[in-house]
């Protein structure tokens, strides 16, 4: 009964040269298959044998360009090493040419020394400070950093192009990717740095000269610090970015690796001292949550 007929869960049940036409007609789209995926493909091999290993072609708009063009276009002044397209040019710490997925292991495992380090400053490192005379003569100082913000939101408006020179684009690292674009990213980051930062101050003006606000506000200093906080992991990704990819800000500067380095390792001081100034908002937080 049913001699000549083919059943299978993709085809149905239906003569036995259907499958063989539907594989005829889907011919055409397999052999193109191959050549749609080398123009994503990533060759291993280089005209100098100093980087040999690291990636040929890099994407520049539509075209597809090898590291030789790259470089002799910047040999002709048409690009610059850490700008625009440049910062596909070998960089000096040679990260952005690895393979991407020792790239994003190397940036992956920066993150998490990272994150390390903000856990035990913010955890044994503080607690064993606390109390000490270096702590109480610094600990009141730590909001000025709303200075620090305040100026670097500005500058996000005033220095755009070099921020966003400095804000990996998508696809950087092989995994990267956010919902806007860099100039998008720059701008929403300067507004909540201008915001935390002018917030920061204002509670720790208040209690300086001795105005006692409004109870409504919640602890203003504090509720600035986990803002910065959050805006502070968020934006790490431009600081590695400079170092993997020697990504120049300002612009005609180049910062040696040792100086993306030190930059780096005050990232955990930074988030772990502003760790410290949420504790308020945290405890307040957890009290709503019934946590405690």
């Amino acid at each position: 009964k049913n001699a000549g007929k083919f059943s299978s869960p993709l085809f149905g049940d239906k003569p036995a040269e259907a499958p063989r036409r539907s594989m005829l007609r889907a011919l055409p789209l397999l052999l193109a298959l191959p050549r749609a995926a080398s123009s994503l493909c990533v060759t291993p091999l280089r005209t100098s044998p100093k980087w040999i290993g690291a990636p040929l072609l890099r994407r520049a708009g539509t075209a597809t360009l090898s590291i030789a063009e790259l470089e002799q276009r910047e040999r002709a002044g048409e690009i610059v090493a850490g700008v625009g397209e440049g910062r596909e040019l070998p960089s000096l710490s040679g990260i952005n040419t690895l393979p991407a997925p020792l790239q994003a292991l190397t940036v992956v495992a920066i993150s998490a020394a990272i994150g390390g380090l903000t856990v035990a400053l913010a955890g044994p490192v503080f607690d064993a400070a606390r109390g000490s005379g270096l702590w109480q003569l610094s600990r009141p100082t730590w909001p000025l950093l709303g200075f620090i913000y305040l100026a670097a939101g500005v500058a996000h408006f005033t220095e755009a192009e070099g921020f966003e020179n400095i804000t990996p684009p998508n696809g950087t690292w092989g995994f990267w990717y956010t919902p806007f674009s860099p100039r998008a990213n720059v701008y929403w980051t300067g507004v909540v740095e201008i915001f935390g930062g002018a917030w920061m101050l204002f509670g720790a003006g208040a209690a300086l000269a001795g105005i006692a606000l409004p109870s409504s506000l919640g602890p203003v200093t504090s509720d600035a610090a986990l803002t910065l906080f959050l805006l502070t992991v968020l934006v790490t990704p431009a600081n590695l970015y400079a170092l993997t990819h020697n990504a120049k800000f300002p612009l005609t500067v180049e910062t040696p690796v040792i100086g993306h380095a030190v930059r780096l390792l005050f990232q955990p001081v930074l988030l772990a001292m502003f760790w410290e100034m949420a504790q308020p908002t945290l405890f307040d937080a957890k009290a709503n949550l019934g946590l405690l």
